[in-house]
């Protein structure tokens, strides 16, 4: 009886081990979408700000307009089972249903401070404007120098301002 409760135990726990944790998509807070309570809301405010003023200053060029953007700080539940946060992240952004439908100019700058995972991605309408490459950039030599102090707040004001940039805004 005790090795059949034993072999019974240890069944439970190999199932419970295996067991998928799925991610979770909370809906959108709007432009600062910050689960993870990492910023003041004085912060919120000034990162709201630097959005806006990107997304209004796109108005004025053609190739530009259109784009959308959001910043989000994930949590352990929500990256559930996932491998890379750029894949959820493109899956988040599918399910608040980020960027105009059809011209896909949408840039979400994610990142777990406990997952310890970064990813800026673009919707497909930008990724001559802004390529795949250019984001990493400025996750490695802008983002990360910030993540390494742990000042997340200047880590995203730096990722905007790289953005901004490098599609030529000043």
């Amino acid at each position: 009886m005790k090795y059949l409760l034993l072999a019974f135990s240890l069944f439970i726990t190999s199932l419970m081990a295996n067991a998928q944790r799925t991610s979770v998509f909370p809906a959108p807070m709007g432009f600062i979408n910050d689960y993870e309570n990492d910023f003041t809301p004085d912060e919120v405010k000034q990162l709201d700000f630097a959005v806006k003023e990107l997304l209004a200053k796109t108005m004025g060029v053609d190739s530009l307009k259109g784009i959308e953007m959001a910043i989000v700080t994930v949590t352990e539940n929500m990256f559930g089972d996932e491998k890379e946060m750029s894949s959820y992240v493109t899956r988040l952004g599918d399910k608040w249903g980020v960027a105009n439908k059809g011209e896909n100019k949408a840039i979400l700058i994610a990142y777990g401070k406990k997952i310890r995972k970064v990813s800026i991605i673009t919707g497909a309408g930008l990724d001559h404007i802004l390529p795949a490459s250019e984001c990493h950039r400025i996750v490695d030599e802008q983002m990360a120098p910030e993540f390494r102090k742990g000042d997340y707040f200047n880590a995203l004001m730096d990722a905007i301002k790289g953005i901004r940039d490098y599609i030529g805004l000043k």
